[in-house]
């Protein structure tokens, strides 16, 4: 069972993939079009401060606290289960936990709901209990604010690369001591920079909070929930130094598991394996996010020439508008292994450990890889990178409404128009010939 690649074979295409790929290029360009005529004034901003839903406090605390305990057992379970359970990644609780449930089911959740996470996230419970214990919430010092999101775009990279590169990154020996050592790190860094700075930064967490700015649901500075338009957040959305490094890396890291699975990338790549393998994928993770962000600099560098604005500002201000590709990206690759093993997931739940348990009475029950067609499938991922790409021009023409003057405006995004076709074509590409 390779959790490391939810690609499939898409040979059971409704129609044929050029078609899709075209049609997909030409959505685009409409949309930019009907864009410039019928949106001529930045509207995300204002629309994203919502409604507030009202419900009742104590209510919502005690389903936050429900969802805390639940999260903070599967966590110790699945940690518990890759340090001294059975070593099978098919008879093992935690990389189903960490490779499906967390790593895809969690950006799928926050794209569609909100930014879940931040709510259980058990690394945050921890460290505010142990500030609790220790009386340090108020003697804890403020990063540089250089430091940014940088540690979670590196921690980012180190599980991709276990993910995509690593010789035995899905068994869960190795997963263990991973997520042990991610645990201590994150647990000194909330030491040294408080809990509240880890819930921002830890780099799940970084992740799940912009794939949720794009959500109908977020929260307000008083942590009130309110209801606003699908992507509207991103226009509000924080940026600090090393947010568009961690779009990117896993950006390229989706856009490469689909590349290595590819008949173009199996007649580069061959099948590697061991070490010298992972070299080779290291470096072909490498270049695939270096690809991407030329791409990207490149449309900023247009947008630079047309604007006069700086290079590293309008890098930044145009970072969310990736968020929705990101998101679509990560549903079209792993909308197939969500269902499939959401399924193993509740089963290995009755024996976490593979210690032959059965604690629930599910631990003989088998995937059913039949509940959904493979045409529909099909369908799902081809307009998640659709919708996607369309979500991230609406991003930028908004945000350049913002910036810019409205003649300014349209010029400036010709290049980012163009990076979009790019990167949807070969996300289809990829994807469609898997």
């Amino acid at each position: 069972m390779m959790f490391a690649h939810g690609v499939g074979s898409r040979g059971d295409l409704p129609l044929p993939a050029w078609m899709f790929t075209w049609a997909t290029a030409i959505a685009l360009v409409i949309s930019f079009f009907a864009l410039s005529v019928l949106w001529t004034k930045p509207l995300l901003a204002r629309a994203a401060v919502g409604s507030h839903i009202s419900l009742p406090q104590a209510g919502v605390a005690a389903i936050r606290g429900i969802g805390r305990v639940l999260a903070l057992a599967l966590f110790a379970t699945s940690l518990w289960a890759g340090l001294f359970g059975v070593d099978s990644t098919n008879d093992n609780l935690l990389p189903v936990t960490l490779y499906v449930v967390v790593w895809v089911g969690a950006v799928v959740l926050g794209g569609l709901v909100g930014d879940v996470w931040r709510a259980i996230n058990p690394l945050v419970t921890i460290a505010e209990g142990i500030e609790r214990i220790t009386g340090r919430r108020d003697r804890v010092a403020s990063p540089p604010a250089s430091v940014g999101q940088w540690p979670a775009a590196a921690g980012l990279g180190v599980f991709l690369f276990y993910e995509l590169a690593h010789p035995s990154g899905s068994t869960p020996r190795n997963l263990g001591w991973m997520l042990l050592v991610h645990t201590v790190v994150s647990l000194a860094l909330a030491w040294r920079w408080g809990s509240k700075w880890l819930a921002d930064n830890e780099p799940f967490s970084a992740l799940f909070a912009a794939i949720g700015a794009m959500a109908p649901i977020g929260r307000d500075d008083e942590g009130r929930l309110r209801r606003r338009p699908l992507m509207s957040g991103l226009a509000t959305m924080t940026v600090v130094p090393g947010t568009l490094a961690l779009l990117l890396v896993v950006l390229g890291g989706t856009s490469f598991d689909g590349f290595s699975e590819s008949e173009l990338g199996r007649s580069i790549l061959g099948r590697p394996r061991g070490w010298g393998g992972a070299v080779t994928l290291s470096i072909g993770l490498i270049v695939s996010v270096l690809v991407l962000a030329a791409l990207y600099y490149a449309a900023i560098a247009w947008t630079n020439r047309v604007t006069g604005v700086g290079i590293s500002s309008l890098a930044a201000s145009f970072a969310p508008s990736l968020v929705p590709i990101v998101f679509g990206y990560s549903l079209a690759h792993y909308a197939q292994l969500l269902v499939d093993e959401v399924q193993s997931f509740v089963f290995r739940l009755s024996d976490p450990a593979g210690l032959g348990w059965d604690l629930f009475g599910g631990a003989d029950a088998s995937v059913n890889f039949t509940i959904i067609s493979p045409d529909l499938v099909a369908w799902v991922q081809v307009i998640g990178i659709l919708l996607g790409h369309i979500g991230a021009v609406v991003v930028a023409h908004d945000k350049s409404l913002e910036l810019f003057s409205e003649a300014d405006s349209l010029r400036s995004q010709f290049a980012m128009l163009l990076v979009m076709v790019v990167y949807s074509t070969l996300g289809l590409l990829l994807l469609l010939n898997a």
